[in-house]
């Protein structure tokens, strides 16, 4: 039964904590997820109110665009007090930076807006795109135009991100560009997807201008794998407790059992002496216990039957034992009625009436005879 208890409680506990674990687990996910998204929205909505939507709407049609030979601004990064070089020479595996970004202020003052939001939040990686000249989605700026490092740190590094005026649909997949489209007329969350740089989840926030007129989006992108170290630190915290609870709760059940089953055991055991005939044992110490239960009433109310059954038996070994008599004689009675009213016994009888009536027959007649006898020989000696 111990063994019995410990399989059943410890089967229960496993589904109990494995439930329990995925709930925890689940849960902290979706809040992670919640929060993610709660601070993506705040993000995107303070950077696209924090842009001035003139000054992106001159940026969208051209007004910076690059011109060889210009210096660069103070404010441009790694980029300032460089020269300006020919654009042709911004492709490639080894691109001359010189001739990927342009020059105007106007430009720089935008990725300086960029790169501040990235500054304030570390994880973000923020850009704007809008409409070109010819319709189409282009990127207007990236923080990373400042200039980034392997770890993330502005204003270090190589310009990287998205360069000015860049077509979208050249670098970015359909699904992904339907998002863009959607980003320009309302906040617009894009699920977890994975590129070549990492895991990421986005989200896109019209820009606009004093009017309320749409002049272009920001974009947010956020690695997703800070949902993953929510849930890695979770379950780095949970498991331990789990298996600590586990393990405890096991210890308890086999203890516990362990009492409960010496008690059965004592009480079985006493049964089995009742069982042989003898009621004067002791059952109530069989399930003694500091504090009364069902088990010391089980106890109880066997001792209560084991006397009744004791007096029950005594009794009817007696009452046996005078019907035994009882049954004895009449059987007696019967096997002799049975014999005196057989026919054989009534032949035998009538037999044995003839030969007494012919054995006194003789007699008579023999006592005659002696008589006779005995007459005949006193008259001889007269």
């Amino acid at each position: 039964m111990r063994w019995k208890l410990l399989i059943a409680f410890g089967l229960v506990f496993t589904v109990f904590f494995v439930v329990l674990a995925i709930w925890i687990l689940q849960f902290s996910t979706n809040s992670a997820n919640n929060r993610l998204r709660s601070t993506l929205r705040q993000i995107s909505e303070g950077g696209a109110q924090a842009i001035s939507g003139e000054e992106f709407a001159q940026l969208t049609a051209g007004a910076a665009a690059l011109k060889v030979g210009e210096t660069y601004p103070a404010n441009a990064g790694v980029l300032a007090g460089k020269v300006t070089t020919d654009p042709a020479q911004c492709g490639g595996d080894k691109p001359v930076f010189t001739s990927c970004y342009p020059s105007s202020d106007l430009y720089w003052r935008h990725i300086n807006e960029l790169a501040s939001i990235r500054r304030t939040n570390p994880e973000a990686s923020p850009y704007t795109y809008g409409i070109g000249a010819d319709g189409k989605l282009v990127f207007v700026g990236s923080w990373g135009g400042l200039g980034i490092t392997a770890d993330g740190k502005v204003g270090e590094g190589d310009p990287g991100g998205a360069t000015y005026l860049l077509g979208l649909e050249a670098i970015i997949d359909a699904k992904t560009l339907g998002y863009f489209k959607e980003g320009l007329a309302a906040t617009t969350f894009q699920p977890a997807y994975t590129d070549a740089l990492g895991r990421w989840i986005s989200v896109y926030t019209p820009i606009k201008d004093k009017a309320g007129k749409v002049v272009g989006a920001i974009g947010v992108d956020y690695e997703i794998s800070y949902v993953s170290k929510v849930r890695s630190d979770v379950q780095k915290s949970l498991y331990p407790v789990f298996i600590v609870a586990y393990v405890l709760l096991l210890g308890l059940v086999f203890v516990l059992s362990g009492q409960f089953a010496k008690r059965i055991s004592r009480l079985n055991s006493v049964t089995r002496k009742v069982a042989e005939g003898d009621y004067d044992v002791d059952i109530s110490s069989s399930a003694a216990a500091m504090f009364p239960d069902e088990m010391t009433e089980l106890a109880n109310s066997f001792l209560t039957m084991t006397k009744k059954v004791g007096e029950r038996e005594r009794t009817l070994t007696q009452t046996v034992q005078v019907l035994r008599v009882e049954i004895d004689e009449a059987k007696r009675k019967d096997a002799v009625s049975e014999i005196i009213d057989s026919d054989f016994f009534n032949d035998l009888t009538k037999k044995a009436g003839v030969m007494r009536a012919k054995v006194k027959g003789l007699e008579i007649a023999e006592a005659s005879a002696e008589r006779s006898s005995k007459a005949e020989a006193g008259s001889g000696d007269e």
